[in-house]
């Protein structure tokens, strides 16, 4: 085919047909493993016979999360500031990672990550299924 110049198209590169086939292959093994057990069929295809809800989501999940880890920052200017991260340790006990430091702390305190002029404000947060 050729452009409205008269030119031919450039060639597809050969990288990204690799590439295109290891994304594919990719999703193929995500979904075998999110059917029930985690198995595949015969070839390397996700079994047919449960429903999947989707990739890793296990067929009997009811929609609950839980927050185990969020990125604050903190300043009053996009451009300049300063982040820092929380992740829970176990119930309501959580660690706060202020550059070298570690500093132990509690849900009440995450919670209140609400921002505003010089406060940390939640930038991130991360969920986990939780049933």
């Amino acid at each position: 085919a050729m452009d409205v110049e008269g030119v031919p198209p450039p060639a597809a590169a050969e990288p990204m047909d690799e590439e295109q086939a290891a994304l594919e292959a990719a999703l193929k093994m995500s979904m075998a493993e999110a059917s029930a057990g985690g198995g595949a069929s015969e070839g390397g295809a996700a079994s047919s016979s449960v429903e999947s809800v989707g990739p890793g989501i296990p067929p009997d999940f009811q929609g609950n999360y839980e927050l185990f880890g969020v990125v604050t920052h903190k300043g009053r200017f996009a451009d300049g500031g300063h982040y820092m991260g929380w992740v829970r340790q176990d119930g309501d006990d959580w660690l706060v990672f202020d550059d070298d430091e570690v500093s132990p702390c509690k849900t009440e305190n995450v919670l209140s990550l609400k921002g505003g002029g010089d406060s940390d404000m939640a930038y991130l947060a991360f969920y986990r299924m939780k049933n």
